[in-house]
C-alpha cells in the first residue's frame, strides 16, 4: 500500500495488547498520512506483529510504561522527523480515522490551537460511568486551564508542533492517563487553547475492557489539577473563565441576579474551606427524600409540574416521567388541574411549560385543565410564580411533582416560600446508578447554595434577598 504524502503531519498511535484492532485502525489511517508512528507499549500479545508489514514507524517499549510515556515517545519521534502537527488516536477502534481530514481542516482554520475530539454530545453511546467521570474531569481541568473544555479525556487530538516543543521539559510522563489532561493545562499557561471537534462515541459491545481506570485515573488527574491550582493560589480567574462564566451563559445565571451570584461564590468558598463536609447533611437529606417520597397525588385538586430543559426541542426522559405522573393524576381525578412551570431555555424551541402542555394535550387532556407558566427559568423563580398563580386561582391541596432526586431541593424552596405542597415523585422508585448518584450530588450542591444564601440574608438583614427567598 502506498499512502499519499501529507507533508507536515504525523499520526501517533500508542498500543498495548491491541492485536485485535490495531491493524484495522492503521489500515484506515494510512490513506490520510504518510507518517504513521505506532508505539507498542510492552504488549504481551502480537500487537507489533500485526503491523510489522505495514509502512509505519514501529517503536517498541521493552516493558509496559503506560500511555503517557508511549504517547510522548511517539510525539518526540514525530518532531524529530519534522512534523508540524501531531495527531494522536487510540488503537482500540474508538476513534474513526476518517475524521482526520476534519481535524486538519479545523486546525488550518484556527492555527495555533489544539483540536480535541468531543464525544459528550453523543451521550446515548457513552457508558454512564465514563460519561460522569469525564464530566468531573472537565470541571477541574477547565478551572485549571482557565477556559471551558468540552471533552478533556478524548485521546483523538491534533497538537501544533510548536506547542509540543515548548512543553518538552514541563510534563510528567510517568502517569498513564494524566499526560493528556496536563497538556491542556500547561498549554493554556503557554497561551495555547483548544477547540472541540464533535466526533462519534464508539464503544463496541465486544471491545476489550478499557485501560482507563475510572476512579484511580480520575483521582490521579484530580491530584495533578489540585496541585496546579494550589500552586497558583487556586486560580480564581480560571474558575470564573473556565467554569462560572460558561455556566452563566448556559444556565442563564444572569436571571439569578447579583445577590444570587454572590451567594453562589460564597457557597463554593465554604465548600472549599470545609473540604465538602458542609454539604454532607444535605447529601443525606436529598438521598432520604428521594428514597422515601410518595408517588400518589390522585386525591389532590392541583399539581405543580416543574419543567426541565428541552433537548433539541424534545422532552427529555426525566421530564416525561413528571408529565406522566401528572397525566395519571388528571385521568384518575377529573376535577384536578395542573400548572406546568418553565420558560424558554433552548433557543428556537418552545418553552418548557408549553412543551409539557402539548405533551398532555396530545394524550387527550382538555386544554382548560393544563395551565402553562413560562416566564420563569429556575426552581426558585418557578415556585414564586406558581405561588402567586395558585393564590389567584384559590387553589389548595397541591402536589409538587418532580423526579425523586429533585424533590428535596424543590420542597425546601417551597417551604421557604411558605407553600404547603405535597411531594409527589415522578418515578416509582429510586434507581441507584451512576447517573442518579450524579443527580443527587448536584442537587445537594445546589441546595447548599440555597441554604448559604438564606442564612446570609438573615445574618446581614438583606431585605431584598429575604423578600426574594421567602
Amino acid at each position: 500500500m502506498k499512502a499519499p504524502n501529507h507533508a507536515g503531519n504525523a499520526i501517533v498511535i500508542p498500543a498495548f495488547n491491541e492485536q485485535a484492532t490495531l491493524r484495522d485502525v492503521v489500515l484506515r489511517t494510512l490513506p490520510f498520512c504518510s507518517l504513521v508512528i505506532v508505539i507498542d507499549d510492552g504488549s504481551a500479545d502480537q500487537t507489533a506483529a500485526v503491523v510489522a508489514d505495514l509502512p509505519v514507524l514501529l517503536l517498541r517499549n521493552a516493558a509496559n510504561r503506560g500511555k503517557a510515556a508511549s504517547l510522548w515517545r511517539g510525539m518526540q519521534a514525530a518532531l524529530q522527523l519534522g512534523a508540524q502537527a501531531v495527531i494522536t488516536l487510540d488503537a482500540d477502534g474508538q476513534h474513526d480515522p476518517a475524521d482526520i481530514p476534519r481535524f486538519r481542516a479545523l486546525a488550518e482554520a484556527h492555527p495555533g490551537y489544539i483540536i480535541t475530539g468531543s464525544r459528550l454530545a453523543d451521550r446515548a453511546a457513552f457508558p454512564p460511568k465514563r460519561y460522569y467521570a469525564n464530566k468531573i474531569a472537565n470541571f477541574w481541568i477547565s478551572w485549571a486551564a482557565g477556559y471551558a473544555i468540552e471533552d478533556s479525556q478524548c485521546g483523538f487530538r491534533l497538537y501544533p508542533a510548536d506547542l509540543l516543543k515548548r512543553l518538552q521539559s514541563s510534563l510528567d510522563t510517568s502517569k498513564s492517563f494524566v499526560l493528556e489532561s496536563e497538556i491542556l493545562i500547561r498549554a493554556a499557561q503557554q497561551g495555547y487553547a483548544s477547540l472541540p471537534l464533535p466526533i462519534a462515541a464508539v464503544y463496541a459491545e465486544n471491545a476489550r475492557p478499557s485501560h482507563f481506570r475510572g476512579v484511580a485515573d480520575i483521582a490521579l488527574i484530580t491530584r495533578m489539577v489540585a496541585w496546579s491550582l494550589v500552586s497558583r493560589g487556586f486560580y480564581p480567574l480560571g474558575l470564573y473563565r473556565g467554569v462560572l462564566r460558561p455556566g452563566f451563559r448556559r444556565w442563564r445565571l444572569h436571571t439569578v441576579g447579583f445577590d444570587g451570584w454572590a451567594m453562589f461564590l460564597l457557597s463554593n468558598l465554604i465548600l472549599l474551606a470545609t473540604a465538602g463536609i458542609s454539604a454532607l447533611p444535605l447529601c443525606r437529606s436529598v438521598y432520604l427524600t428521594a428514597k422515601s417520597a410518595p408517588c400518589r397525588a390522585q386525591s389532590l385538586g392541583w399539581g405543580i409540574v416543574l419543567g426541565m430543559r428541552l433537548r433539541r426541542g424534545a422532552i427529555p426522559r426525566d421530564y416525561a416521567l413528571r408529565l406522566d405522573r401528572a397525566l395519571a393524576m388528571l385521568v384518575s381525578n377529573r376535577h384536578s388541574r395542573v400548572l406546568i412551570l418553565g420558560g424558554e431555555t433552548s433557543e428556537g424551541s418552545p418553552s418548557e411549560a408549553e412543551a409539557g402542555r402539548n405533551y398532555l394535550l396530545a394524550r387527550g387532556i382538555a386544554s382548560d385543565r393544563v395551565l402553562p407558566e413560562d416566564s420563569s427559568l429556575y426552581t426558585l423563580e418557578n415556585l414564586r410564580q406558581a405561588r402567586q398563580l395558585l393564590r389567584n386561582l384559590g387553589a389548595s391541596e397541591t402536589a409538587l411533582i418532580s423526579n425523586r432526586y429533585h424533590l428535596a431541593r424543590a420542597g425546601t424552596i417551597a417551604r421557604g416560600l411558605r407553600m404547603a405542597l405535597t411531594p409527589c415523585a415522578a418515578d416509582d422508585r429510586l434507581a441507584l446508578n451512576v447517573r442518579t448518584l450524579g443527580r443527587l450530588l448536584q442537587e445537594a450542591y445546589l441546595l447548599h447554595w440555597y441554604h448559604v444564601g438564606r442564612m446570609w440574608s438573615y445574618w446581614t438583614h438583606n431585605e431584598k434577598l429575604i423578600h426574594r427567598i421567602s
